[in-house]
């Protein structure tokens, strides 16, 4: 396509070339009648245009009414935009007054083009005073209309292109900038009007004001679109010594555009862009003195900066971000692309802000600032109560203490009380400045050290390290949280080498607990994925010497005396179900305690075994409320939905559940050895366990 740069030029030269023949012929004016003369060149070139075989036709009729034609044989358009043939410009009665010459209805003809042939008119004056204007309308380019004038006064002139629902993909047919990339399809009207005045050959000043319509694309794959889009410009540029000084607005009012996975329709969401600033095109260098673009209800950016235009990159460049409405960020720039993490799905309150400062080598500096954000998952995995505060990372220079307060977090059905955290961000690291205690569970988790690397990679992730500790976190309080039968006591000690790398965590010092007068110690634990939709735990764990009639009676299982060792090796859960484990529950060998077992708890064991009670009848069982005993032993291996059951083994076939001692005594036999998993969970939801619901 011409752009208005080559058009104007062109014409003012066609536009001079046709009315000084009405000077050459027109001084005096009553000196014309009956002439007839003709004239021509054979080529003449500009920078980046020439024309072929030139001719000029005048004749008079009458001292104040000459006809005139120029013809063009061919005419070579700047750059590859192609060639005009057999190009006549002609006035059939240009008359003259005392300001000037004057053509009311010209033709302008032209058998090629590179958009079709044109037949329109033109009009024009040449005045005494030296200035001349010309006007072509109706101009057909790319199933549009265009329109072009020009005025000339001296080294002065203005000129201005119209153009009229110019259709956006056949524009892109003659300027590449102008076309869609390759596999892309749609469409679009532009129209609006741009103004330049010049002196001699230099612009001084130009002005844009146009709207493109209807505007529609799609890409090849799927993944970029448009439909119904309307976007409006409008800017000026005006010459300051050796730099412009620009203004420019863009308005989207209109439309819907999808950039995967990004959605944005302007009916909720209309975007407003104004820029100013200063442009050097001997530096190559823009300079913004301000800039500022508005996401309607979502969002503000502002900001100034340096842009170096010959590689296209920032040299110095501040953005600020500022939101009153954190819900609108999540939903419309954020949701998309967390589809399939942990937060895909939120609710999500406040205000957010932050800073970036950028040079020649990327990002220098960011800040974020936190007014009351609150989020909620809303699956109720984790939710972070109304948080404020600010956070400080720097490239290279030691960063600022970050602080922030917050009302604390939840983590399924563990919440925390209100606590403050300090950290430092330089670089790809984070450190912790001051340790991080967290009420939680009527006790503390306290973070004492963490350091987190990798913090911007985008392929491996981060990747961090801690240690903790454990105060006095309630048992009863826990077990209520995660729906578990009630646990008596409490849960003191500490997590050393805590990992996550790779999106697994781990705890490579272990976690010891004490609890019902015992010792339980867990090892081995990791969780890959965590907050992932299917996160895997495994761990091994070691209960030794707890007393069965804390735990018997915590579950109100039916009393048991005596003590309890337990191992649980290989366990792991999927999205928090059983998958797999091998436990053994047994009394110890060198337990010399009392060992009682009740009738009520001696029917649950029977039932879980779907076994039967040996060496007293049915009748006769009802007649005591306790039996002695001398071991207790149960095993259940799961490997997937499937649990082997065991326990001591008996000669006489099943095996011993309880194993019974003195008088009166009672064996608890179980029959089964192969039992599905769900089955298994069906029978202790059965077991008559007061208060306590097993899922």
């Amino acid at each position: 396509m011409v752009k208005p740069r080559h058009i104007f030029p062109l014409l003012r030269y066609a536009g001079s070339a046709l009315l000084t023949a009405l000077m050459l012929v027109g001084v005096p004016a009553t000196a014309c009648a009956g002439i007839s003369l003709s004239f021509g060149i054979d080529d003449i070139a500009g920078a980046d245009w020439n024309a072929h075989g030139m001719v000029m036709d005048v004749t008079s009729a009458s001292s104040d009414n000459i006809a005139l034609t120029l013809h063009v044989a061919s005419l070579q358009l700047p750059g590859s935009t192609g060639t005009v043939t057999d190009l006549q410009l002609s006035c059939a009665a240009a008359v003259h007054d005392d300001a000037g010459w004057h053509c009311r209805d010209g033709q302008v003809n032209a058998a090629a083009t590179p958009w079709q042939p044109q037949a329109s008119t033109w009009r024009g004056d040449w005045l005494h005073d030296g200035s001349l204007h010309v006007a072509i309308a109706g101009l057909t380019v790319a199933a549009g209309t265009l329109a072009v004038e020009l005025d000339a006064q001296g080294p002065d002139w203005r000129a201005a292109v119209s153009v009229n629902r110019l259709s956006v993909k056949r524009l892109g047919q003659f300027d590449a900038a102008l076309r869609m990339p390759h596999g892309w399809s749609g469409d679009g009207r532009v129209s609006g009007r741009v103004e330049m005045r010049v002196r001699e050959t230099e612009v001084q000043q130009a002005r844009v004001d146009a709207v493109v319509d209807r505007l529609t694309y799609a890409s090849a794959d799927g993944s970029q679109a448009g439909e119904g889009i309307v976007v409006k410009l409008d800017g000026t540029a005006r010459r300051r010594g050796g730099t412009w000084v620009v203004d420019s607005h863009v308005r989207w009012p209109q439309g819907e555009v999808y950039s995967e996975p990004l959605h944005v329709d302007a009916a909720h969401s209309a975007l407003n862009i104004d820029a100013g600033g200063t442009f050097d095109a001997a530096r190559g260098r823009f300079v913004f003195d301000s800039w500022s673009i508005v996401l309607d209800k979502t969002l503000q950016l502002t900001g100034t900066g340096i842009l170096d235009t010959a590689h296209w990159t920032f040299a110095d460049l501040t953005v600020a971000v500022h939101s009153d409405d954190a819900q609108r960020v999540y939903e419309v720039l954020a949701q998309p692309y967390l589809l399939g993490t942990a937060a895909d799905d939120m609710q999500v309150s406040g205000r957010v802000g932050f800073v970036l400062h950028y040079d020649a080598d990327g990002v220098e500096q960011a800040g974020l600032e936190l007014t009351d954000l609150a989020l909620r998952d809303n699956r109720r995995r984790f939710a972070l109560r109304r948080t404020a505060g600010h956070v400080a990372w720097t490239r290279d220079e030691p960063a600022p203490v970050s602080r922030l307060k917050t009302e604390g977090f939840d983590v399924y059905r563990i919440g925390s009380d209100a606590f403050d955290v300090e950290i430092r961000a330089k670089g790809d690291r984070v450190d912790l400045v001051e340790p991080i205690v967290i009420p939680v569970l009527g006790g503390s988790l306290a973070l004492n050290a963490f350091a987190m690397q990798n913090a911007l990679a985008t392929d491996t992730g981060p990747r961090w390290t801690a240690s903790a500790a454990v105060r006095d976190v309630s048992l009863d309080q826990l077990t209520h949280a995660l729906d578990w039968p009630p646990f008596a006591g409490s849960l003191s000690g500490e997590l050393r080498d805590m990992r996550y790398v790779d999106r697994v965590f781990s705890i490579g010092g272990g976690l010891e607990v004490a609890a019902f007068d015992g010792r339980i110690v867990v090892d081995g634990l990791t969780i890959a994925d965590p907050l992932g939709r299917l996160p895997a735990l495994e761990a091994n764990a070691t209960l030794r010497g707890l007393s069965l009639a804390a735990v018997t009676s915590t579950f109100a299982f039916g009393r048991i005396e005596g003590r309890l060792d337990a191992d649980l090796q290989d366990l792991r859960l999927l999205a928090w179900q059983p998958e797999q484990f091998d436990l053994h529950l047994y009394t110890p060998a060198d337990d010399d305690s009392r060992h009682r077992i009740s009738q009520r708890a001696v029917q649950n064991l029977t039932e879980l075994g779907s076994g039967v009670p040996a060496g007293l009848s049915s009748t006769f069982l009802g007649l005591f409320e306790e039996f002695n005993y001398k071991a207790i032993d149960l095993r259940i291996l799961l490997r997937g939905n499937v649990a082997e059951l065991d326990g001591l083994a008996r000669d006489e076939g099943g095996y011993y559940l309880v194993r019974g001692s003195g008088l009166p005594r009672i064996d608890v036999i179980g029959r089964n050895r192969s039992v599905a998993w769900k089955d298994l969970v069906e029978r202790l939801r059965q077991i008559r366990v007061e208060g306590v619901t097993i899922q």
